[in-house]
C-alpha cells in the first residue's frame, strides 16, 4: 500500500514538471525570481540589440494640431522678416554714412566754396538735415519692426516647443505605464526620470530658440546676398566662393556638438539614476539609526 502511494506521488510530481516552462524549469531548484530574472535578462538583451531610431526635427511636428500650425506659420514669417532686417539696416547705415562723407566736404562745413574734391558731390545744410532725418526715420522704423518680429518669433516658437514637449512627456509616461513588470527590472527609475526631464529639455531648446534662430540666419544669408548682388555683384560673387567652406565647417561643428550632447545626456542619466537611488535609500536607512526602538 505505501508503495502505491509513493508511486502516485511520483507520477503527480512528473506531471507537474511537465507544466513548468522550460525557462523556469532550469531554476526549479532555486527560487521563482531566478527564473524571472533570466527572462528579464534575455528581454533586456533583445531590447538593447534593437537599433536606435533617430527622429529628425521635422518629424516631431507629427504631434502638431491646428493652433500649433498657426503658431509655426506666424513664427516662421516673423523669423524671415527679422532675418531680412539686418541687411536692410546695413543699407540705411551705408546711405547715411555717404551723406556724412558728402557733408564733410561741403561749403557749410569747410567754409570754402572751391575746396571740394573732384568726384565728391557736396550738399547744402538743408539737404543734409533732410536726408539725415529721413534715414533716421528709416532706421527707427526698421528697429521697431525687428523688435516686434523678434518678440513674435520667440513667443510663437517657444509656445510650440512647450506644447510639443508636453505631448511628448505625456506619451512617454503612457508608454512607460504600458510596460510589463519585468521591463522595470531591467531599468533604473532614476534613469527614466532623467530621460523624462533632461532629454525633453534638449528637445524644447531645439524646437524653440534654435530652430527659430536657424530660420532667421537663413533669411539673413539669402537676403544679404540678394542685396549684395543688386549693389555690387562682383564683390558678392567673390564672397559667395567661401560660402560652401563655411557650410561644411558649420555642419561638422553641429555634428560633433550633437554627438557630445548625446554622450552628455547618457552620462547624466546614469548619474541621475545613482543619485535618486542613493537618496531614496537614505530615507529608509536614517530612521532606523535615529529611532532604534
Amino acid at each position: 500500500m505505501p508503495a502505491e502511494v509513493f508511486g502516485n506521488e511520483k507520477q503527480k510530481k512528473g506531471d507537474r514538471e511537465k507544466l513548468i516552462p522550460l525557462k523556469l524549469k532550469k531554476h526549479s531548484y532555486g527560487s521563482l525570481s531566478s527564473g524571472v530574472s533570466s527572462i528579464s535578462t534575455e528581454n533586456q538583451s533583445e531590447i538593447e540589440s534593437l537599433p536606435d531610431k533617430s527622429v529628425i526635427t521635422f518629424g516631431l511636428f507629427g504631434y502638431s494640431e491646428g493652433w500649433d500650425y498657426f503658431l509655426i506659420i506666424l513664427g516662421t514669417i516673423a523669423s524671415v522678416i527679422h532675418g531680412a532686417g539686418f541687411p536692410l539696416l546695413s543699407i540705411v547705415l551705408g546711405s547715411m554714412t555717404t551723406v556724412f562723407i558728402q557733408a564733410q566736404n561741403s561749403p557749410f562745413v569747410t567754409g570754402h566754396l572751391n575746396d571740394t574734391p573732384k568726384g565728391v558731390a557736396f550738399i547744402t545744410k538743408d539737404e543734409f538735415n533732410e536726408k539725415v532725418m529721413q534715414f533716421a526715420i528709416y532706421y527707427l522704423g526698421l528697429g521697431v519692426a525687428m523688435f516686434l518680429t523678434s518678440y513674435i518669433q520667440i513667443a510663437c516658437w517657444e509656445s510650440v516647443a512647450e506644447r510639443m514637449v508636453h505631448k511628448l512627456r505625456n506619451n512617454y509616461l503612457k508608454s512607460i505605464l504600458r510596460q510589463e513588470i519585468a521591463w522595470f527590472d531591467t531599468k533604473q527609475t532614476g534613469n527614466l526620470t532623467s530621460r523624462l526631464t533632461d532629454d525633453l529639455e534638449r528637445v524644447r531648446e531645439g524646437l524653440g530658440d534654435k530652430l527659430s534662430l536657424f530660420i532667421q540666419m537663413i533669411s539673413a544669408f539669402i537676403s544679404g546676398f540678394l542685396i549684395g548682388f543688386i549693389y555690387n555683384w562682383q564683390m558678392s560673387l567673390v564672397m559667395l566662393i567661401f560660402a560652401p567652406f563655411l557650410a561644411i565647417t558649420n555642419s561638422w561643428v553641429s555634428k560633433i556638438t550633437a554627438q557630445r550632447t548625446a554622450v552628455e545626456q547618457a552620462k547624466y542619466a546614469v548619474a541621475g539614476a545613482i543619485a535618486e537611488e542613493t537618496f531614496s535609500s537614505m530615507v529608509y536607512t536614517f530612521p532606523k539609526y535615529l529611532y532604534p526602538f
